[in-house]
C-alpha cells in the first residue's frame, strides 16, 4: 500500500486517516496537523523522509504565484529544510487549475440567482486563479488581501493594483514569521469578525475560510 502524508501546521483536530483505491493501487491518505507548530511539522517531515510515499504541506504554499510571477515564501520553506527523498507538495497546483473555473461554473449554475455580480475575495495574492476568474466572468470585485493579512482598511479592486501589490510587499512579508500573517493551530478555531460591511455588499464571497 502507497502512503502519502499531508502534514499541516494547522489544527490537529481535522487529523484524519482514510485509504483509498487510486489508478488501480491503494492509497493510505492521512493528515497531521501540528497546532501551529512548525518545528514540530518540520520534524515531522525530517522523520518521515524515505519512510513515506508523498508528502503534502498543508495549513500554508511554498509560495504564491501572481500572474507570471513565483513568489518563494521563505519562512515556510524551512518546513521542508531536511527531506530528501520523499517528494512534496503543496495544493497551489490545485488552486491554480481547479479555481480558474470558478466564476464561469457559478455563472452557469448560479449566475441567474445573482441579484449583482459582486464577489468579495479574501486574498487574490493566494487565491489568485480564482481572482481572476471571478474578474474575467464580469464581477465587480473588492479583494481583501491588505485587509485580511496586514490589518489595513483598504479594499483592492483591479487585478493590476494586486499585480503591483505583490511584488512591493511579498519578498519583504514572505520572511516575516508565518504565524503573524496566518491563522496558525489553535488560531484557526476562533472566529474574529472582521469587515462587515464587504460581507453585506458581495453577492459571493470567496477565498480562504480561515
Amino acid at each position: 500500500m502507497k502512503r502519502a502524508v499531508s502534514i499541516s501546521i494547522g489544527s490537529s483536530t481535522r487529523d484524519k486517516t482514510v485509504d483509498i483505491r487510486l489508478l488501480g493501487q491503494r492509497v493510505r491518505v492521512e493528515r497531521i496537523g501540528t497546532d501551529g507548530d512548525m518545528e514540530a511539522a518540520a520534524g515531522l517531515f525530517r522523520d518521515l523522509d524515505g519512510k513515506v510515499d508523498a508528502f503534502g504541506v498543508g495549513g500554508t504554499d511554498l509560495g504564491l504565484r501572481v500572474g507570471e510571477h513565483m513568489y518563494t515564501l521563505h519562512s515556510v520553506q524551512k518546513l521542508v529544510r531536511d527531506v530528501k527523498v520523499t517528494p512534496y507538495v503543496d495544493g497551489g497546483g490545485l488552486k491554480g487549475t481547479l479555481e480558474m473555473q470558478l466564476g464561469p461554473f457559478i455563472e452557469r449554475r448560479l449566475g441567474k440567482e445573482l441579484a449583482a455580480k459582486r464577489a468579495f475575495i479574501a486574498s487574490a495574492v493566494d487565491r489568485y486563479g480564482m481572482a481572476r476568474s471571478f474578474s474575467e466572468s464580469g464581477y465587480e470585485c473588492v479583494f481583501g488581501d491588505l485587509m485580511f493579512t496586514l490589518g489595513i482598511p483598504l479594499p483592492v479592486r483591479s487585478l493590476r493594483s494586486i499585480r503591483i501589490l505583490a511584488a512591493l510587499l511579498i519578498p519583504i512579508v514572505s520572511r516575516l514569521p508565518f504565524q503573524w500573517l496566518y491563522p496558525t493551530g489553535k488560531e484557526q478555531e476562533v472566529r474574529k469578525p472582521k469587515w462587515p460591511e464587504y460581507f453585506r455588499w458581495a453577492s459571493v464571497v470567496a477565498g480562504d475560510a480561515l
